[in-house]
């Protein structure tokens, strides 16, 4: 009898929690708009508010609480796109975009040093108002180009050491 009572504690202390439902699961199972998720967390639209997503009760409650009721209304009302609503972003996914943004820039002013050098064009041309403006038009992330004086203090050493060593038959 005592290991009965053991066993049904135990069993008593296992927690209801689905611990293979992701957060992305979760959304789909709402209508669509309702709830997003970012960096494994879900998140309210309307509230901007994370929610447990290991429970579905937890999202169903919150989904039927007066603050989210309210605040799905005020939205509606305000805005007549979903889309334009302002989705909450864990810090986590701003630093990643932000660093994929700034190894493109990097990338882009590398290269144009690079390809100026070898055309034997003056990266003081760069410092054209003109040529600025139709960069900043025509060319993603243009309007990153930093001055000539910048680009040959960051990037013409590297693009310089990057010649050498293909010169020299070293990996690039």
């Amino acid at each position: 009898r005592q290991e009965t009572m053991c066993t049904a504690n135990d069993k008593m202390d296992i927690s209801k929690k689905a611990k293979n439902v992701s957060a992305s699961d979760r959304v789909k199972q709402y209508p669509l708009g309702v709830l997003h998720s970012d960096g494994g967390k879900l998140f309210c639209t309307y509230c901007n508010v994370t929610v447990d997503h290991y429970r579905k009760s937890s999202v169903d409650r919150h989904l039927d609480s007066s603050t989210h009721q309210k605040r799905k209304v005020e939205i509606q009302s305000t805005t007549a796109n979903d889309s334009l609503v302002k989705k909450q972003k864990t810090v986590t996914s701003l630093f990643q975009k932000s660093t994929e943004n700034c190894e493109v820039r990097n990338y882009l002013n590398f290269e144009l040093t690079e390809e100026f050098v070898c055309a034997n064009i003056p990266l003081e041309k760069l410092d054209n108002r003109k040529l600025c403006e139709f960069l900043r038009r025509h060319v993603t992330n243009g309007g990153a180009i930093p001055s000539s004086a910048q680009l040959r203090r960051e990037y013409l050493p590297k693009s310089c050491r990057v010649s050498q060593q293909g010169l020299n038959g070293e990996d690039v």
